[in-house]
């Protein structure tokens, strides 16, 4: 299918489907500012604002910039009907510095071979001279409120504007939209989305999950990640299914609106971070005990390491709405892979593998400590078709059943490198063409196992560590914020190895007396738990951990300012190198 016939079969869809709603849009609340749009309101619409705003030329890029409303959901189909490529950039969060966060993304954007930024008034009077290409006002409704992140005006040198941006010869034909990747670590790294990119993974998503136009989705995740773009969006409109969509935002302060929306539009189908399965069942007198969702399809588990503590605190604190085990499913994927790359199948419950089972080691081939919580792995699924996994070790060598290695994909929806100004970048895979995840895992009857991420892995006391184990571990800590703990290493010159440094927001108001509580009990589980003791623990005031471009939370970013405050304060340490 070429790009011209993808986007003359979706018009097709939308004008098909005059008085289905398509796409619901909360900008605050659980019904203030509804917009419900059905699929000839949402063509037009569409349609209508693009036009209004684009500048940049066929197949030239877009840049997007903007929180979540209805106009980011509008610009983005809107501008893939009319042939340009739509970028989704993260918006941030409250807690920002204004002045840096500007700088570092005029910074990250000039290296983008775009031809126009489109973001709201304020921020594009700010950015607009420091930019090679054209940066349009954007307003959206509540401008005002969102403007109030950026109340340093930025004065920076203009640089020569280089529009129309001329799309560069080695960009593979049949492109619709970028997606982003890499946010958490430096740079954005721009992943090309294909017509049969997408196609694949839509069409064989859908039958996986056998989803249709009966279902429907209820979201919370940025569209500026895969699994809200692909997952919560893509796949229902492809498939003429009604998407609920609020921000993330609205849930953190109303975990319980997730239930709620669910159970109003009988929503079959719910994507979440392992971490929000955890979170909820904490937050589970704050749900509306009168909803019901014993008819959703799956809640699936995705975007992290699973958990099956987390499924099970899940299960027991909602079954009385209805939450069964089997509802509770799991997936790999990547926006490297447009989405997903494995999937459970539905109505069974995932399957496990003992921990102490697996034969593995990390890159130096010291004993790997994979869990602290679970004594088994849940299973991220089987692959789905024409897809393939493989692990590897660092040897090179093919991993069998239960040994651990880098896991590699390949398949229809992989990209072909990262694309950037100097053209496509492919160091990220291999010369038979698999590409290098970064992750690490291990294969059992077709089911994969992922473990963490390899450039995370901490080395303390000849022991590797994922950081993401012992997050886990320290999230179930009464008194610390879920999702708000970062793990990693620090060199220990003395000792010649990695001392383990914890850094832990608490809920709540902050109070020194019981931060200092806080952090012997860390200290104390990890320690029983692993065996090896942490040298640095901190429990801070909330806020205080960094989140990255793409909104989620930077390890190094966060490293570096631990590290810092400890330099001023008199403590030596020197951060380790991310690879």
């Amino acid at each position: 299918m070429t790009a011209d016939q993808f986007r003359a079969l979706l018009r097709q869809r939308l004008e098909s489907v005059p008085d289905r709603v398509l796409l619901r849009v909360l900008v605050a609340g659980r019904e203030n500012g509804l917009v419900e749009l059905t699929g000839v309101q949402l063509l037009a619409r569409s349609v209508e604002l693009a036009q209004n705003y684009c500048l940049a030329p066929l197949s030239g890029v877009v840049l997007l910039l903007l929180p979540h409303s209805v106009e980011l959901f509008l610009l983005h189909l809107g501008l893939v009907l009319l042939g340009r490529l739509p970028a989704i950039l993260a918006w941030p969060t409250n807690r920002i510095d204004p002045e840096k966060y500007q700088r570092n993304l005029l910074h990250q954007l000039s290296s983008l071979p775009a031809s126009q930024l489109l973001t709201l008034p304020r921020l594009a009077r700010n950015l607009e001279s420091g930019l090679p290409f054209a940066v349009t006002e954007c307003p959206i409704n509540d401008c005002k409120r969102f403007e109030s992140l950026f109340s340093v005006d930025l004065t920076v040198p203009r640089v020569e504007k280089q529009f129309p941006h001329r799309v560069e010869a080695d960009m593979p034909e049949e492109v619709l939209f970028l997606q982003f990747s890499g946010g958490t670590t430096g740079n954005q790294k721009s992943v090309v989305v294909t017509t049969p990119m997408l196609v694949n993974q839509l069409d064989r998503l859908s039958k996986s999950l056998e989803f249709n136009r009966d279902d429907g989705v209820v979201s919370w995740l940025p569209m500026y990640h895969d699994m809200g773009l692909i997952a919560c969006f893509w796949l229902a409109l492809w498939n003429e299914a009604p998407s609920t969509q609020f921000a993330a935002s609205e849930w953190l302060m109303d975990p319980g609106m997730l239930f709620y929306l669910t159970s109003k539009y009988r929503a079959t189908f719910c994507w979440l971070p392992n971490f929000a399965f955890a979170y909820l069942a904490t937050q589970k007198e704050r749900v509306d005990r009168a909803v019901k969702v014993a008819h959703v399809r799956a809640w699936i588990n995705c975007s992290e390491p699973v958990r099956e503590r987390s499924f099970n605190a899940f299960i027991e604190a909602f079954s009385g709405l209805g939450v069964r085990p089997e509802q509770c499913q799991t997936s790999y994927a990547m926006a490297e892979n447009v989405f997903a790359v494995t999937q459970t199948p539905l109505g069974r419950v995932p399957a496990t593998f003992s921990r102490l089972s697996v034969e593995g080691a990390s890159l130096d081939q010291t004993q790997t400590v994979y869990s602290l919580l679970d004594d088994y792995y849940v299973s991220s699924g089987r692959n789905l078709p024409d897809t393939a996994v493989r692990i590897r070790r660092s040897t090179g060598d093919i991993c069998g059943d239960a040994v651990a290695g880098a896991i590699e994909i390949r398949g229809p929806s992989m990209f072909c490198g990262y694309w950037g100004k100097d053209g496509f970048k492919n160091q990220s895979l291999t010369a038979d063409g698999w590409y290098v995840t970064g992750d690490y895992g291990f294969t059992h009857m077709g089911d994969l196992y992922v473990i963490g991420r390899i450039k995370d892995m901490i080395i303390a006391a000849g022991v590797g560590v994922f950081p993401e184990d012992i997050e886990a571990l320290v999230h179930t800590v009464k008194g610390i914020h879920p999702g708000r703990v970062v793990a990693f290493g620090v060199d220990d010159q003395a000792q010649g190895t990695e001392s383990l440094a914890v850094v832990a927001e608490m809920r709540g108001e902050f109070d020194s007396s019981s931060a200092a509580g806080l952090e012997h009990e860390i200290r104390r589980l990890i320690s029983s738990a692993l065996g090896i003791s942490v040298r640095y623990v901190r429990v801070t005031p909330g806020r205080w951990i960094v989140k990255s471009t793409a909104g989620k939370i930077s390890r190094r970013e966060t490293r570096l300012r631990f590290l810092e405050e400890s330099s001023s304060s008199g403590v030596p340490t020197r951060a380790r190198k991310n690879p």
